[in-house]
């Protein structure tokens, strides 16, 4: 089953490939778990009924997932433009034609715009269950402190997945997501209390 995998992972998932995808990946997830933390925060602040709650997360779920995905592809694709461009511009008329040429394209390790817009997908939705099921399960009196405490967690094992090859400490990392958590679930709650109030 390992040699499997090796041979899937060597003909598929090139080492710049890898880091590509881990980059969406943990990108996805990190903005799953804020904008849909947000999204709720703001229905929890405007004080709509847990269906109401439940279809905005859900919504905003599957919204943010496919723009998230939408936005890899076009931003890798790009990225592979410039990739194979460079890569033509080195390599004669003549040579274009032959068998070398070919076999140097399929070894050159290119970006996959499909692997990262499939992990940016798949992170994203794994982030944006974390608040939107904290805040589903929980009580009325319970939703905002549930949410707010699952989304800090949620960041925080995110920040220390993608701090692990940095050389910045890990507690920096964390810091700076959980802040930028708490900064936007404060402004939508906020929001969301205001336009409630006046509704």
């Amino acid at each position: 089953m390992l040699t499997i995998i090796k041979r899937f992972q060597t003909r598929y998932f090139h080492f710049w490939d890898r880091l590509n995808v881990l980059r969406a990946g943990i990108l996805g997830a990190n903005d799953g778990i804020i904008s849909v933390s947000g999204i709720v925060l703001g229905a929890v602040g405007a004080n709509l009924s847990n269906q109401t709650l439940f279809i905005s997360g859900i919504s905003g779920m599957l919204a943010g997932a496919c723009s998230m995905a939408g936005g890899e592809y076009v931003s890798v694709s790009a990225q592979k433009d410039v990739q194979l461009s460079r890569l033509n511009a080195q390599v004669t008329a003549e040579a274009r034609q032959s068998a070398e040429y070919q076999t140097k394209i399929e070894e050159i390790d290119l970006l996959s715009p499909l692997h990262a817009a499939a992990m940016s997908f798949i992170s994203f939705i794994l982030g944006a269950l974390i608040p939107l099921l904290a805040i589903s399960l929980s009580s009325p009196a319970w939703r905002l402190t549930n949410t707010l405490v699952a989304m800090a967690i949620a960041l925080t094992l995110n920040a220390t997945v993608s701090a692990q090859r940095g050389a910045i400490p890990v507690y920096k990392v964390i810091l700076r997501n959980i802040m930028i958590g708490i900064l936007t679930g404060t402004v939508t709650y906020v929001m969301g209390t205001l336009l409630g109030g006046a509704v």
